[in-house]
C-alpha cells in the first residue's frame, strides 16, 4: 500500500525489496528460539528495570447485559492456544535471551465479585482493581504476557480488563483480538466449535525470518539510507516547566482538543491540493509549532508504522510495530506549501525504507545516548481513523472503560489523532516531570492556530505565522495601542540625539572617572570605525568583555553603530561558557577592556579581531584609537541588537535574538509607567550577560540622564545603600 500510495503521489519509488516468504518453521513448543529485534530490546529494558507501565497494552470495557463467563473463558483460551506468542516466556541462556514457547497456555479468567458492596464503596473498589491490575508488574521469565480480569459490579453489569505485555502485542494486535473475540465469543455461547481457520505461520516464524533476510546486503543498504538522512540529528530543546530530570521518567497526564468541522474540512482540502495525506499536513504545522517553540531549523519527530510487510503476519497478534523518524528540514522562512512538499518527501521516503526495526537501527547508528531523553526524537505523533475494530458480544451493550490509571509517557510529546470523518480529535500525552497542564493546553491550542493559519494562507512563509492563540490574544493589549506605528530609532541613534543636545553633561561616572554624552559619543564612534575596518558589517555579532566600567557603556554603543549586535561575556563566567557563546554566536570581533584583565585562553584561542580600550578615561581611549568616522547604518526595528544567553539550566544554553524594536519600544514606556526623567540617575547593577543590563544603560541614555557605576567594593550587600545613598 506505500508503494501505491507513493506512485499516485509522484514519488519516485526505490527498488523493490526482495522478500522471501515467512514460512512455518520446523521447531518445536518448549526449545530456544530467537527473538525478534524488537522483542530483545524491550527484554533488555526489563533487565534494566525500566518503567514498566510504558510496554503495558491495557483495554477496559464496561459490559451490560447477560455475560456468559464460561464462554468468555474458552475465548481467551482459544485465543492463546492459536497464538503461541502469548503463551511465550523470555529467558537467558547460553545462547543469550532466547523466548520459548509453553505448550499449555494455562490461562486464567480471574473473576472478582463487588456485588455485596455498597454501591459508594464499589465503584471505589472497582477502580482500585482496574490500576492495580493495569499496573501489576508481568514476570517475563515465566508468563503469562496477558491477563484477563472480570469484575462482577451486578447481575447485568461488568468490567472486563484485559492486559498485554507489548512484547507479545501492539497497536494492530488489538484489533487482531477483537476480531477473534468477536467470532469466537457467540460461536462458543451457542455450543458451536470455532469458526477461525488455524494460523499460517506464527510469531517465533516471524522472528527466525527476520534474522534470517535482515541482515548482509539488504541491512547495509537499509543502514545507509538512514545513516545519511539522520546523521547529526539533534535533541529537540522545547522551553520546559521543570528542570529535565537526569534520568527519563514515564508519568504522563494527557489534556484533548477537537478541531471544528470547518477547520477539519479545510485541511482535507489543502491536502487534496498539495498531494500529501492528512496525516503529512499535520506533521508539517507540528514541525512549524516545534521549530517555533524550540528555535531549531532541524526538526524530528518519531511515528509508529504497522511493521506488518507480510501478508502472513497481517492476523497475528505480536509485536510487530516499528518507529519512524521523520526529520525535516524547516530552514529559509518557507511557505507552508513548500514545507508540505518537503514533508512528503520525507515522509514517504521513511516509508519505504521502514523494514529496518528501530532496535536495530539504534544498534548500527550508534548515536550520543542522554538518559535524560529517547535517543533519535523526543516527539511522537501517532494518527488513526475511527474506524478501528469494535467487540460485538450477543446480548452485550460494550462500552469504554475509563482510565486505568496514570498514563505513561514514553516520550516528551505524544500527539495522538484520530481522524473522526468530520472532526479531527488530538489527543495529547505530555511528561508531567518536563510540562504542567497548563502548557500542554496552550500547545494544543498553538496547533490547533497554526492549522487555522495554514489553510487561510498556505502560501504565506511560515514565518508570519503567529503563536497568539485567541485566549493569549485577548490577554494582550493592543501593541500598537499601547506603542504607537511610529518607530522612533534605534537605540544609538536616539543617544545621538541626546548628545548632540547636551554634550557637556555627564553620561556615564565611574568611581575614578566621567564622561560627558559628547565623549562617549565621539568614542563610540572610533570604536565603530575600528570595527568596521576590521570587517564588521550589518548584523554580524561581536562580543564585549567588561567589567562594570564607564567604558563598558562606549563598548556596547560602538558595536551598534556599526549595524552589529553585542553579545556581553561576562568575566566571571567559567572560560568554556565563554567559549560556547562565543561559537554558538557566530562571533565576528571583540571589544574588551584592559582593566577587566586578559581573557582566558579558551577564549582568545578563537582568534578574534579586537579592540583593547585602555584605563583612564576618555582621554586615554580617545588617544589609543585612530581618528575616523563611522559610515553610518541604517537599521530598522526587526534588525538585530544583542544576542543574550539563556542560563542553560534546563540543556544547552540558548542565544536569544533581540530586536532594535522590542529595545526602542520598551524605552518610552519605561519612563512613562516609572516616572523617569534626565535629572534621573541609574546604577549599573544589573547581572552583565542578561537583558536588565540594557535597560540600565539605555533608559539612561534615552532620557539625557546620567549611569552611575559601583566600585566592585560598593555592590557588597553591607556597603550597597550607602553607595546609592550617595
Amino acid at each position: 500500500p506505500t508503494r501505491v500510495v507513493a506512485s499516485r503521489l509522484g514519488y519516485e519509488i526505490a527498488p523493490e525489496v526482495t522478500w522471501r516468504p515467512i514460512e512455518r518453521g520446523t521447531w518445536t513448543e518448549g526449545e530456544p528460539l530467537p527473538m525478534s529485534f524488537a522483542q530483545e530490546r524491550l527484554w533488555f529494558l526489563d533487565q534494566l528495570g525500566s518503567n514498566d507501565l510504558i510496554h503495558h497494552i491495557p483495554v477496559s470495557l464496561d459490559l451490560s447485559g447477560r455475560l456468559d463467563i464460561p464462554a468468555l473463558h474458552r475465548t481467551f483460551a482459544e485465543v492463546v492456544r492459536r497464538h503461541s506468542v502469548l503463551r511465550t516466556r523470555f529467558v537467558f541462556t547460553d545462547q543469550g535471551p532466547v523466548q520459548i514457547v509453553n505448550p499449555d497456555s494455562g490461562f486464567a479468567l480471574r473473576i472478582v465479585d463487588l456485588q455485596g458492596l455498597p454501591p459508594a464503596r464499589r465503584e471505589v473498589e472497582t477502580v482500585r482493581l482496574k490500576v492495580e491490575e493495569t499496573e501489576r508488574r508481568f514476570d517475563l521469565t515465566r508468563g503469562p504476557l496477558m491477563r484477563a480480569l472480570v469484575l462482577r459490579i451486578a447481575p447485568a453489569e461488568h468490567t472486563l480488563v484485559i492486559v498485554l505485555h507489548h512484547i507479545v502485542s501492539d497497536g494492530w494486535s488489538l484489533g487482531v483480538l477483537v476480531e477473534e473475540v468477536g467470532a469466537l465469543y457467540p460461536a462458543f455461547l451457542e455450543g458451536r466449535p470455532s469458526p477461525l481457520p488455524e494460523l499460517p505461520v506464527q510469531y517465533a516464524d516471524y522472528a527466525i525470518w527476520q534474522r534470517g533476510w535482515l541482515q548482509g546486503e539488504a541491512l547495509e543498504a537499509e543502514i545507509a539510507w538512514w545513516r545519511e538522512r539522520l546523521e547529526g540529528v539533534a535533541p529537540l530543546e522545547l522551553p520546559t516547566d521543570r528542570p529535565r530530570p537526569l534520568a527519563r521518567t514515564f508519568q504522563g497526564a494527557g489534556r484533548a482538543l477537537r478541531l471544528s468541522r470547518e477547520l477539519t474540512g479545510d485541511l482535507k482540502a489543502l491536502s487534496r491540493r498539495a498531494g500529501t495525506t492528512p496525516f503529512m499536513t499535520l506533521l508539517a504545522a507540528m514541525d512549524v509549532l516545534l521549530s517555533r517553540l524550540a528555535g531549531q531549523d532541524d526538526i524530528a519527530v518519531g511515528t509508529p508504522i504497522a511493521g506488518r510487510v507480510r501478508q502472513e503476519i497481517e492476523g497475528l497478534i505480536g509485536c510487530f510495530l516499528n518507529s519512524l523518524t521523520l526529520r525535516t528540514d524547516v530552514s529559509g522562512n518557507p511557505s507552508f506549501l513548500a514545507l508540505l512538499g518537503r514533508v512528503r518527501e520525507t515522509t514517504l521516503g521513511a516509508y519505504l525504507h521502514q523494514h529496518v526495526p528501530f532496535e536495530k537501527l539504534l544498534e548500527e547508528l550508534r548515536p550520543e545516548r542522554d538518559l535524560s531523553r529517547t535517543p533519535l526524537f523526543q516527539v511522537f505523533l501517532n494518527m488513526t481513523n475511527a474506524s478501528d475494530s469494535e467487540i460485538r458480544m450477543p446480548g452485550l451493550e460494550l462500552r469504554g472503560g475509563g482510565g486505568t490509571g496514570a498514563a505513561p509517557s514514553n516520550f516528551d510529546l505524544t500527539l495522538y489523532a484520530r481522524d473522526e470523518g468530520e472532526q479531527l480529535f488530538f489527543g495529547l500525552n505530555y511528561n508531567i516531570s518536563l510540562f504542567d497542564e497548563a502548557r500542554a493546553a496552550e500547545l494544543l491550542r498553538q496547533l490547533e492556530a497554526v492549522l487555522a493559519q495554514a489553510v487561510s494562507g498556505p502560501e504565506d512563509p511560515i514565518g508570519s505565522y503567529s503563536l497568539a492563540t485567541a485566549d493569549a490574544l485577548a490577554l494582550l493589549p493592543d501593541p500598537r495601542a499601547v506603542l504607537g506605528d511610529e518607530w522612533r530609532g534605534a537605540v544609538h541613534d536616539l543617544f545621538r540625539q541626546r548628545a548632540a543636545m547636551h554634550p557637556a553633561k555627564t553620561a556615564v561616572v565611574g568611581p575614578e572617572e566621567a564622561w560627558s554624552y559628547g565623549e562617549l559619543e565621539e568614542v563610540s564612534g572610533r570604536i565603530a570605525a575600528c570595527l568596521q575596518a576590521q570587517g564588521v558589517e550589518k548584523g554580524d555579532r561581536v562580543a564585549v568583555y567588561a567589567h562594570r566600567a564607564p567604558s563598558l557603556v562606549t563598548a556596547v554603543l560602538g558595536v551598534l553603530e556599526t549595524g552589529g549586535a553585542f553579545v556581553m561575556l561576562d568575566p566571571a563566567y567559567p572560560p568554556h561558557r565563554l567559549r560556547d557563546i562565543v561559537k554558538l554566536a557566530g562571533v565576528r570581533a571583540l571589544v574588551r577592556l584592559e582593566a577587566t584583565g586578559a581573557p582566558p585562553a579558551e577564549l582568545m584561542a578563537a582568534g578574534l579581531p579586537e579592540i583593547v580600550l585602555p584605563a583612564g578615561g576618555p582621554a586615554a581611549v580617545l588617544a589609543a584609537l585612530p581618528a575616523g568616522e563611522p559610515e553610518r547604518i541604517e537599521l530598522g526595528p526587526d534588525d538585530l541588537a544583542y544576542v543574550a544567553f539563556t542560563s542553560g539550566s534546563t540543556g544547552v544554553p540558548k542565544g536569544i535574538l533581540g530586536s532594535h524594536g522590542g529595545l526602542s519600544h520598551f524605552l518610552p514606556w519605561m519612563c512613562e509607567r516609572f516616572g523617569l526623567s534626565g535629572r534621573d540617575r541609574f546604577s549599573l547593577l544589573s547581572g552583565l550577560s542578561h537583558d536588565p543590563l540594557q535597560r540600565d544603560i539605555f533608559t539612561a541614555l534615552y532620557l539625557g540622564a546620567t549611569i552611575c557605576v559601583p566600585a566592585p567594593d560598593d555592590i557588597a550587600p553591607a556597603r550597597l545603600a550607602a553607595w546609592m545613598a550617595r
